[in-house]
């Protein structure tokens, strides 16, 4: 971001140059142990365009940088001081992605912003049809339009685990795909094919059944179908366990039972909750939670395992069996993968949670 144009620059030198305030508004950072990072200078809250936090009016803890946010671990949030230093809005985004710890340091990411794409549309692309696009009604709807450059599915980019942003100097998805793909691995290419699928397979909803599906939800089920692809690859399903009994059972001696379940909200967020209960049966406690970040399901899921394991260590116990109906995340947690996404991330975390007990299992 600090290098100049140059004397005598190339064409694309020139170009890149030309869109780096652009390139500017979509930088944020994606945080590893925090230590590059600045709380009050730099974007780094998950949400759905880069954000720099304004400090509060009110005295705060002085904290410079993200690093001093981490626990002692600095594998999770502290959550104490998050409380204290910004509101409940802010603390919700921030702790529904905890900080990667196997990344390393903080890194950059890039996410083309809607404003940005407003600027770079091009008046044609590709195969061209006279009506407007139907999802924002501010194009014609050509193919590149409709599975890429629709204003109404940049949130979809934005939560993207790769960066896809250089699309916007292609005329077309061919063009896109033939010249870039070469460097790409095989998983970013097959999380473009299955997101290009679901926004297409929105705009047919909203076209012929006149069904609005959120595009909140699109990249939640790109990963999705990338994290049960992995699993499935990585293990013989005829070999998993399934549920003998849909009838409770009491955990052997020593063990406590945590039983977690959650729902997603229709207007955003959700509500998860769990029990601990021992080998007699005896509720020994409970926990209810509003959060209003994220949506999806599954990773509500994760955060409810997440919080029971942290109840069952309050509570002072040692072996643990933790059980959910969300076969994805019990099975990501029974074998972990390298599958870049956020609920692998949280499912990371968990397992590094696992840790403080002398034994944790994991069943549907």
């Amino acid at each position: 971001m600090s290098a100049q144009c140059g004397y005598r620059p190339s064409m694309t030198w020139r170009s890149l140059m030309a869109g780096k305030p652009l390139l500017a508004k979509g930088l944020r950072r994606s945080i590893g142990d925090g230590q590059t990072t600045w709380v009050w200078k730099d974007p780094w809250v998950p949400s759905e365009a880069p954000i720099i936090l304004a400090p509060p009016s009110y005295p705060t803890p002085n904290v410079v940088k993200v690093c001093e946010l981490l626990n002692a671990g600095g594998d999770g949030w502290d959550t104490e001081k998050l409380r204290v230093m910004f509101d409940e809005d802010v603390c919700c985004q921030i702790l529904s992605i905890p900080p990667d710890k196997e990344q390393g340091g903080d890194r950059w990411v890039w996410s083309m912003i809607r404003e940005a794409y407003t600027l770079l549309r091009e008046e044609s692309r590709g195969l061209r049809i006279n009506e407007n696009c139907i999802m924002c009604n501010n194009a014609p709807e050509d193919v590149f339009h409709v599975v890429i450059d629709c204003p109404e599915l940049q949130y979809m980019w934005v939560e993207a685990n790769y960066d896809y942003s250089i699309r916007v100097f292609h005329a077309n998805v061919l063009e896109w795909l033939v010249v870039e793909t070469g460097e790409w691995k095989e998983e970013q290419i097959a999380a473009l094919a299955i997101a290009t699928y679901f926004a297409w397979e929105r705009r047919n909803k909203k076209k012929f059944n006149n069904e609005i599906v959120r595009v909140e939800e699109l990249w939640n089920r790109v990963e999705r179908v990338m994290d049960e692809t992995q699993v499935a690859l990585s293990g013989d399903d005829r070999h998993r366990e399934c549920p003998v009994s849909l009838v409770w059972e009491k955990p052997v001696r020593s063990f406590v039972k945590v039983n977690i379940d959650d729902v997603a909200m229709k207007d955003g967020g959700g509500v998860m909750g769990g029990l601990v209960r021992d080998d007699t049966g005896c509720c020994l406690g409970v926990f209810m939670n509003l959060v209003h970040y994220p949506n999806d399901p599954i990773k509500l899921e994760a955060m409810a395992v997440k919080r029971g394991l942290e109840l069952a260590l309050k509570i002072g116990s040692k072996n643990v069996i933790v059980e959910g109906d969300a076969k994805l995340v019990m099975e990501l947690l029974q074998t972990p993968c390298d599958q870049t996404s956020s609920l692998n991330v949280l499912c990371r975390d968990i397992l590094r949670f696992s840790s403080n007990f002398e034994h944790v299992s994991f069943n549907l």
